[in-house]
């Protein structure tokens, strides 16, 4: 990022984490999201969204706005529980494969 950019914190319109951003990728978010500026982890779910369901921007993000209302209020809180249960994963694989007898003599 060139040190000339204007750098402004948006929030999501789905699931309300917050991120700095230029003010250029704020409007091209904007402009492909109906006005409503949303955030990476949100733009990825409402484009898996419309491949699923055949739909328009619109409709994806009234659906994935209806799935975030079943989950955890906080998005901050969901994303350290995703990376602590992937976290879990890998060490107990990690584990396993440490602990498991060599077949080789």
């Amino acid at each position: 990022m060139e040190s000339n950019e204007v750098v402004e914190v948006a929030k999501c319109g789905c699931c309300g984490m917050r991120e700095e951003c230029t003010l250029d990728y704020i409007g091209w978010v904007k402009e492909r999201f109906g006005g409503v500026w949303v955030c990476g982890l949100c733009q990825e779910a409402i484009k898996d969204e419309q491949a699923r369901l055949g739909v328009g921007v619109e409709a994806a993000m009234l659906v994935h706005s209806k799935f975030r209302e079943t989950t955890d209020v906080d998005p901050t809180v969901c994303i350290a529980r995703s990376l602590l249960h992937l976290l879990k994963k890998v060490i107990s694989s990690t584990n396993t494969t440490a602990t498991t007898p060599s077949s080789h003599p």
